[in-house]
């Protein structure tokens, strides 16, 4: 039967000059003195910071002090001692994610490549290991130096082009919400698996329909690999709410493919927290070939449909709107930007604190943003659980991205990947190609044939139509499908921003649109996150390097915009300037708080418009932005505004 084991081992981790290339194991290289421990999942900043060979990046100026650490190769070492597999089984190595141009060695030994930190690598390595203590290499290449990728004039984005050639966190490379921190490590788990010659790669259960009488209509579709061999028809016990078959299918080099139907009398519905509870159905298939258990898996589903409403109205404009169980849903939204700038340390304690904060703010949906990662498996079953309804970007942001070949299946093989992980979850709603790439692209960069692009257009959308055919699909954030304006309130969602203008300003109350999925006002966090972060010496006034860094110039692109803005919106307000820092957050805190509560109930109020997503819930840092919850878990005051705003809207 198949068995996932831990490595559990002690790693240590050194950086190695990029010019030496991958070699046949670090172990060549004379550079013993440079090990320090390393923590695998983790980052090696982390480590390094641990050692003691870098500040905490957090503080003041100290990420610049470690930038060099992207320029450099990374060597991971552990000595491990592999499982024996049983008769018939073989052995396989699965690193979870590697962050990102990776190289892994066994007893010196290439085993495997990889080079995006969204998807795993799965290796066979029986015939590799030896019994007792076999060493374990992980060479993970500069993440600015993306092998066989050479600038090209039609990739061009927001901040350094370079990022747009790299399967990684696009905002790890400095963005106006989270540093240059360009993370390496191997950055989620490490296993063994123990295989026999078939597994059950995946089993998704999904509502097709809704009766009248209150029976759902479930389908559950079996999908078989085969390891090695063939092992010919197999049987499959499958469990779906209760309900029991046993299936015999034919497993041979292709893999296997079943869909089964299944009904469910008087079915409990999976609503957002804000209109009804969230039950979750359990189901189970084992795989066995004569008489022989080979693999088993379990996990839960919620019973509802959606459905993406896009239809003309009187007046010209197209609707859109979000219905769950057939019930239109006006989104009370946040969106959802890396709770943590070094990704390796987002865990299910941070997920579990937010999460339900947000719930507790009256939010029922976020709004994934695609210049991030795509969270744990842990965020989307406590959103499943708490009522949280998901819109999910695909991780393209800001840019107009590579067409080649290469590139493209490359992203065909990341969508695949999550679309099929995240396709179990209820909470998941629909999928968007990117954030404002074709926006951008118009507006920004001066190239529209950009809107042809085949990775949103064709790729991506291809891969949520195989996979998950009844998730909507839109290629991008915001999206006009028939107006050029992909901005236009007329139709599709729209981005509002306007930092430094009165909140009541004509931008925002000028307009009329079906979906606000990004608007949002600055403001100060609390002085106990700003003592995390600025030197005593440094505290007033704003206007120097710990400050921008913190809060616009994170990418050195303006060197003090958006703090000028906060300066900005407190004298359209009508106050004075601030003499003073508490002067300048209690200003920008109450501003941020009626910014918010305002823009809630003037939207809201529109009978057109389904849903506003405020930016957004967590910094990633502590820095100044517009953020409901300074980093850690500082809420600041506009947080309270938008709980008691969304308890008023009553659509």
């Amino acid at each position: 039967m198949k068995q996932i084991l831990p490595v559990v081992s002690e790693w240590k981790v050194m950086h190695a000059e990029p010019w030496l290339g991958p070699t046949a194991g670090c172990s060549a290289l004379p550079l013993a003195e440079r090990w320090v421990p390393a923590q695998v999942p983790g980052d090696v900043h982390l480590d390094y910071e641990r050692a003691g060979l870098i500040a905490d990046p957090f503080f003041g100026t100290n990420h610049d002090l470690c930038r060099w650490m992207e320029d450099w190769d990374w060597w991971y070492r552990s000595e491990v001692t592999p499982p024996v597999p049983g008769p018939g089984q073989r052995l396989h190595l699965l690193f979870e994610g590697l962050d990102v141009f990776a190289t892994v060695y066994l007893n010196g030994r290439e085993i495997g490549r990889h080079q995006n930190m969204f998807t795993p690598l799965r290796v066979d390595v029986t015939e590799q290991v030896r019994p007792g203590s076999n060493r374990l290499e992980v060479c993970l290449g500069s993440p600015v130096m993306p092998p066989g990728r050479l600038p090209s004039p039609e990739v061009r984005g927001y901040g350094s082009p370079l990022r747009l050639q790299v399967r990684k966190a696009q905002s790890c490379y400095g963005w106006n919400i989270t540093p240059r921190l360009v993370t390496i490590g191997i950055w989620k788990p490490v296993a063994w698996l123990l295989v026999d010659e078939a597994e059950i790669a995946d089993v998704s259960v999904s509502t097709v329909a809704l009766l009248p009488d209150g029976t759902a209509v479930i389908e559950a579709l079996v999908e078989l690999e085969t390891n090695h061999g063939v092992p010919g028809p197999v049987e499959v016990q499958l469990t779906v709410a209760g309900r029991s078959r046993q299936l015999t299918l034919s497993c041979d080099t292709t893999g296997g493919r079943h869909v089964e139907r299944f009904t469910v009398p008087q079915a409990q519905l999976w609503w957002p927290h804000n209109h009804g509870s969230q039950p979750l159905y359990e189901w189970s298939a084992v795989l066995r070939c004569g008489g022989r258990e080979l693999d088993r898996r379990s996990g839960r589903f919620g019973i509802r449909t959606v459905d993406l409403i896009q239809e003309p109205a009187a007046d010209g404009t197209t609707s859109f709107i979000v219905a769950i169980n057939g019930r239109k849903i006006f989104l009370k939204g946040m969106n959802w930007t890396p709770v943590d700038a070094i990704y390796a340390r987002i865990n299910d304690a941070r997920y579990r604190e937010l999460l339900h904060a947000t719930k507790a703010a009256n939010i029922n949906a976020l709004r994934v943003w695609g210049g991030g990662i795509y969270e744990h498996d842990s965020f989307y079953a406590q959103c499943d659980e708490l009522g949280i309804l998901v819109i999910h970007d695909f991780m393209f942001a800001c840019g107009c991205y590579p067409q080649d070949a290469a590139f493209l299946d490359e992203a065909r093989r990341e969508a695949v990947f999550q679309v099929r992980r995240l396709r179990h979850y209820a909470c998941v709603v629909a999928w968007f190609g990117d954030n404002e790439n074709d926006v951008l692209a118009d507006n920004s960069f001066n190239y529209p044939a950009y809107r042809h692009n085949r990775l949103s257009k064709e790729v991506l959308r291809d891969v949520v139509h195989a996979h998950a055919p009844l998730t909507p699909y839109v290629p991008t954030s915001p999206y006009s499908p028939t107006i050029y304006d992909q901005n236009s309130p007329r139709e599709g969602d729209c981005h509002i921003w306007g930092h430094g203008l009165s909140y009541r300003a004509e931008l925002y109350t000028g307009q009329r649109p079906r979906m606000v999925t990004e608007i949002g006002h600055m403001g100060m966090p609390d002085i106990e996150v700003i003592e995390r972060f600025v030197s005593p010496d440094q505290r007033w006034p704003i206007w120097n390097e710990e400050y921008l860094t913190h809060g616009s110039d994170c990418t050195r692109l303006d060197r003090c915009g958006l703090l000028r803005t906060l300066f900005q919106s407190i004298q359209a307000r009508g106050w004075e300037e601030p003499q003073s820092l508490a002067d300048l957050i209690t200003k920008s805190q109450q501003l941020h708080s009626e910014a918010s509560q305002f823009w809630i109930e003037f939207y809201a109020g529109q009978p057109e418009c389904w849903g506003i997503f405020l930016w957004s819930l967590a910094d990633c840092w502590p820095q100044i932005s517009p953020a409901y919850i300074a980093y850690p878990f500082h809420p600041k005051p506009a947080l309270a505004a938008v709980q008691a705003a969304y308890a008023r809207v009553q659509r």
